[in-house]
């Protein structure tokens, strides 16, 4: 058995003596399973006899070994890319992975056969007793638990004959690799240092791989470190893979001083610079976009006589591309093409010819960019999708979306199949528009040409349903997502959340939460704040309340915005006391309020009329340096005009101009229509004035205020000189407009300018409305012409009028007094009747003008039928006066009719009844028109 043993040993394949990349399990497995017996082997050297000449040179460990090698394996890669390269582009960064990966698994393997060899030729010497126990405690413990494992397999034999120190060596360098090798850099430099700790003297292969694994993970500074542990350790000199991957570190971290000094550095360690080492200086510097520099390392390597490779070429390439230097670019292209710096043409590939169009759209040459993509369709060069996309992108953010769809119908024209990320260059125009059809056809067309749409570009469809509040269309479009199963990110939902916040759907808002739920996907503060924002815009303060309390058990920190939102439903409702002590609240976490927080709590409490609590605000927002805005002055210079202190709202609007805020249009009408609210027509001129001194252009309220004071000072010349201004500015008058000037006419008495302006007013393109026709009744009233006034309102009954309006109360309410106060009492009467009849409810001041009538005309049963109906109307009667049941009762008893005039005093006491002064005011509101109607309308 034992003889067995060293024959097996002997024929064993030399890399598998020692274990040093191997699973210790695997390594028994090979060796005992799976060997050929003698006569196998002997066949295999009497096959591989004539080439073992060539196979020694190949595989030995030799400097020239390694020269011959290399040079075989650039050849063959070579010529494998070019081979590749006619059928299916390989990009740069793959060929230069394969080379160097394959370089490291060559030299691996010779290392890993010189340890071999010498580890075998200690298993056949064997050890002494004395050297055994010469072996250090710390070798024997690491070594036991494998020697166990493998006599439990029943290897008692093999286990025995390996001494533990080198069983203990082979196995730290097996773990060494393989956590070098799936990028587990903590336990690999662990086990280097334990190496190191025990005294052992790891190779080239070891510190090669921890380089390697360093390097990878871009981590510069750590490969140097071994690096410089490697020069240091003397147990060989480092190689050229080695500083190439701490070179391409560097390069990768934009680190260009220290990948050249490793470059200058190789002379120094013996290791011959090599078309990698080169090519990883210039991408260095293409990677930063420094053309000069990229070009001077290119200029040395040929210098040095190293024809440069595509890749040299291609990182020159995106040097110029990434400066946008489309000259230049074109120029190196040209070289590739002429060959004019090397012995031979470098025939460039689509990464080539990418880096140019990308140069070209950079600089904004779309032409040269579309000629270098026919030149390379014509030297046999397949354009990509980068080759087209670039265009796409630059035409896209160039605002040119015609443009860039047709470059991606000629892409798809050219049988280069477009990506979804192409579609979204163009899809992200649509949704900044907002142009939904040409968005949602070029969507169809994505899907028609079988190109499935990724995350993107639901997203900025969604960004474009969620513009026009389209709720409908955003779960339409997270349907698909499932079916398709597109991932929804968090900004799938942050985007369509706002959807339902245009639209205020609080429902809409709480269902797309519960579908993030399902989907495993924790809302964010935005989100919750977006639903507490659709619960302000929906005036929703006992939702809002229970969403910000979930915040706290979902574990999301309130911010800002969170309280703000509640600050806004609150003053929204009109709450605002609770609106206060949230801002309070606000202010007691540590935020503070925005200038639109407070600009909306201030015009909320404007609105309850409450100007010294808005006041306060705007002392508390200057205290806290928040910047007032133009709205929250105008709220304040509102609110003063509208309870008439306009001397305090001409206060807040040299405030304004002192904190060096433009006052606007709105600001001035507030004070033009407080000055004409109370009656000030100078004052509100003056102001007119002012606004056009500073620049302001006045607008249709401005001049509506200015001609309703006019109006309200019976100033009816003045009034058609402002219309005129008006006018003369391209301003419209509307309707208002017109009622004003109407108005200004019936207080000046002028009955026929007021019928001139209701004419002129479909001249302007105007149409007249109930007021316009009850202003025109009541100028005729005032006139004291009834008939005329008359006239007008059997033309409204008629549908006389061109708009067919109907006459309101105020028109007969102005006609039945104007025939009473004419001794009319049956033209009052009959307009009366008519009223009731077209269910318009009567006031008690025109059941009292008629009344009145009657009994002066003597009709006093008539007069006692109208007490009767107004009764049943429960209208009040007047106390006093010549329409109370006294002068009722009086004229009965003129008539000697006593028993008539005992019923109507008996009547009088059984009543309530009003007094002459609030019959009076009563009047005069129904004359203004400002009675609220019911059914029909009162008046």
């Amino acid at each position: 058995q034992a003889q067995e043993s060293q024959r097996r040993r002997r024929t064993l394949p030399a890399h598998l003596h020692c274990p040093q990349s191997l699973d210790f399990t695997l390594f028994k497995h090979y060796c005992y399973s799976r060997i050929p017996t003698t006569t196998t082997f002997g066949a295999l050297e009497m096959i591989a006899a004539p080439t073992r000449p060539c196979i020694d040179l190949l595989t030995g460990s030799g400097p020239t070994n390694s020269l011959v090698r290399t040079g075989v394996l650039a050849g063959l890669a070579s010529r494998v890319f070019s081979f590749l390269d006619c059928r299916l582009p390989v990009p740069v960064a793959l060929e230069e992975f394969t080379i160097v990966a394959l370089l490291l698994l060559i030299e691996l393997g010779v290392q890993s056969r010189r340890s071999s060899s010498k580890a075998r030729a200690v298993l056949g010497r064997g050890r002494t007793k004395g050297a055994l126990a010469a072996e250090s405690a710390g070798c024997s413990t690491l070594a036991s638990s494998e020697k166990n494992t493998l006599q439990a397999h029943g290897e008692a034999s093999l286990a025995k004959t390996m001494p533990s120190s080198l069983f203990a060596e082979c196995t730290l360098v097996g773990r060494l690799q393989a956590a070098a090798k799936i990028g587990d850099l903590v336990a690999a430099e662990a086990i280097m240092k334990q190496l190191l700790s025990h005294g052992f003297n790891p190779g080239v292969v070891s510190y090669g791989s921890l380089i390697s694994a360093h390097a990878k993970a871009g981590n510069y500074l750590a490969a140097e470190t071994w690096l410089e542990a490697l020069e240091e350790s003397g147990c060989g000199s480092p190689n050229a893979i080695c500083i190439n991957m701490v070179i391409s570190a560097c390069a990768k971290q934009g680190n260009i001083e220290k990948a050249e000094a490793w470059l200058e550095k190789m002379p120094q360690l013996a290791v011959e610079k090599d078309v990698m080492s080169f090519n990883a200086v210039i991408d260095a510097c293409a990677r930063i976009g420094d053309v000069e520099r990229a070009e001077g390392w290119l200029k040395k390597m040929q210098e040095e006589g190293m024809p440069p490779s595509v890749v040299s070429y291609s990182s020159v390439l995106h040097a110029c591309a990434k400066a946008g230097d489309a000259t230049r670019a074109e120029a190196w292209l040209e070289t590739m093409l002429n060959g004019v710096s090397a012995d031979n043409a470098t025939e460039p590939n689509a990464i080539c010819y990418n880096a140019v169009i990308h140069a070209c759209c950079k600089a904004g040459l779309i032409d040269r960019a579309a000629h270098w993509i026919e030149e390379m369709t014509k030297r046999g060069v397949q354009p990509t999708v980068n080759s087209y996309s670039t265009i796409i992108d630059k035409l896209a953010k160039g605002g040119d979306t015609q443009g860039a769809e047709a470059w991606l119908a000629r892409m798809v024209d050219a049988g280069v199949e477009a990506d979804a990320v192409s579609y979204n260059m163009v899809l992200g125009n649509h949704a900044k528009s907002g142009d939904i059809e040409k968005a949602t056809a070029l969507f169809e067309q994505l899907s028609a040409r079988r190109v499935v749409p990724n995350t993107v570009c639901f997203n900025l469809m969604l960004s474009i349903h969620a513009r026009q509040g389209d709720t409908s269309s955003i779960w339409r479009r997270l349907r698909e997502m499932r079916r398709l199963a597109v991932p929804a990110d968090i900004v799938t939902y942050s985007t369509a959340v706002k959807a339902f916040v245009k639209s205020s759907d609080v429902a809409g808002a709480e269902m797309l939460l519960q579908e993030m739920n399902a989907r495993s996907l924790q809302p964010d503060i935005f989100i919750f704040n977006a639903v507490l924002a659709t619960c302000a815009r929906a005036r929703d303060l006992e939702r809002a309340e229970r969403w910000f309390c979930r915040l706290s058990e979902e574990g999301v920190d309130a911010d800002a915005g969170s309280f703000g939102a509640m600050v806004d439903v609150c003053a929204l409702v009109g709450d605002v006391s609770r609106a206060e002590q949230w801002l309070q609240r606000m202010e007691s976490h540590g935020f503070r309020a925005n200038a639109t927080t407070y600009s909306i709590l201030v015009q909320a409490v404007t609105k309850t009329g409450d100007v010294a609590f808005a006041e306060r605000l705007i002392a508390k927002m200057q205290a806290a340096e928040i910047e007032i805005t133009s709205s929250t002055y105008n709220c304040l210079i509102s609110a003063n005009a509208k309870r008439g202190d306009i001397e305090q709202a001409e206060q807040w609007l040299v405030r304004m101009k002192a904190a060096g805020i433009q006052a606007d249009v709105a600001s001035y009408s507030s004070l033009v229509h407080a000055c004409a609210k109370a009656g000030n027509l100078l004052q509100a001129e003056k102001w007119v004035k002012t606004m056009e001194a500073a620049g302001v252009e006045a607008n249709v309220v401005t001049f509506n205020s200015v001609i309703n004071a006019c109006a309200r000072c019976g100033e009816a010349v003045r009034a058609e000189g402002w219309l005129e201004k008006m006018l003369s500015k391209g301003i419209s008058p509307g309707a208002l407009t017109f009622n004003s000037l109407i108005n200004a006419c019936a207080k000046a008495g002028d009955v026929a300018k007021a019928e001139h302006w209701l004419g002129a007013m479909q001249n302007h393109g105007v149409q007249p409305d109930e007021v316009s026709y009850g202003t025109v009744v009541h100028a005729c009233t005032m006139k004291r012409d009834p008939q005329r006034a008359e006239a007008w309102l059997e033309k409204m009954r008629a549908g006389g009028t061109t708009t067919s309006v109907k006459p309101s109360a105020f028109c007969y309410n102005s006609v039945v007094q104007a025939w009473a106060r004419a001794g009319n009492a049956g033209r009052a009467s009959r307009w009366l009747t008519l009223a009731l009849h077209a269910e318009i409810e009567g006031s008690a001041a025109s059941f009292s003008a008629v009344i009145a009538a009657s009994i002066r005309a003597g009709n006093l049963t008539e007069a006692e039928g109208w007490v009767q109906k107004m009764i049943a109307a429960r209208l009040p009667i007047p106390s006093t006066g010549s329409s109370s049941l006294e002068s009722l009762a009086v004229a009965w008893e003129r008539r000697r009719e006593h028993a008539r005039a005992a019923a109507v005093r008996k009547m009088a006491t059984e009543l309530p009844v009003a007094s002459s002064t609030r019959s009076s005011n009563q009047t005069g509101q129904r004359a203004s028109g400002r009675t609220p109607v019911r059914g029909g309308g009162r008046f």
